[in-house]
């Protein structure tokens, strides 16, 4: 837990403007609810939004400031019922024509839609092609997020599409110098932004 909280300030020094606490089954009840008020606690000291993922339950209960909802996960309604008016509700999209719309008549904030990449952390979903990104960016009236396989080479291409933000894990917190990784995708971001 130590190395996540390292690393979480590492990257919020460098950039990153959002965390979302993800435990797929790592730690245990009483571990995420220390590793959870941790990084609550940098977020807060940087005034970064803090989400939790899947569960707007245990976001409640940790007091963060959103959750991002997936296809297994309770609807963004569910979620912002649970949280409420103020709550920042992310939803995962899979390309398919009226998600967009269903996630923002939800309650829904913003939109994640990917693997654009191979990505370690979701290895059995498939490369999905760039011009599904488009369609979503186009048909939505939301900020979409890419998501999956996001690395301080490949962040750029996806401002060139429209994106609002890219999503990262691995190429956080896999790097040697996380600060530096943020910082490297941020600039990524940024000049594809300016093509």
């Amino acid at each position: 837990m130590a190395r996540l909280l390292t690393i979480v300030g590492e990257a919020l020094e460098g950039g990153a403007s959002i965390v979302q606490f993800r435990d797929k089954g790592v730690y245990t009840p009483e571990e995420r609810s220390e590793a959870a008020r941790g990084v609550r606690s940098l977020c807060d000291r940087h005034d970064v939004p803090f989400l939790v993922n899947d569960d707007p339950e245990l976001a409640r209960r940790f007091h963060a400031d959103g959750v991002h909802v997936g296809r297994q996960d309770p609807s963004p309604r569910t979620a912002r019922g649970v949280l409420g008016p103020r709550a920042i509700v992310g939803v995962t999209v899979y390309g398919n024509a009226g998600e967009e719309e269903a996630a923002a008549a939800a309650g829904a904030d913003y939109l994640a839609v990917g693997p654009f990449s191979p990505s370690p952390t979701k290895p059995e979903e498939p490369v999905l092609p760039l011009s599904l990104l488009d369609d979503v960016v186009k048909r939505s009236r939301l900020p979409v997020f890419a998501i999956g396989g996001i690395t301080a080479e490949n962040a750029g291409r996806f401002a060139e599409h429209g994106v609002a933000g890219v999503a990262v894990v691995s190429a956080i917190m896999d790097a040697a110098d996380p600060r530096g990784a943020t910082e490297e995708i941020r600039r990524s971001l940024n000049a594809g932004r300016r093509s």
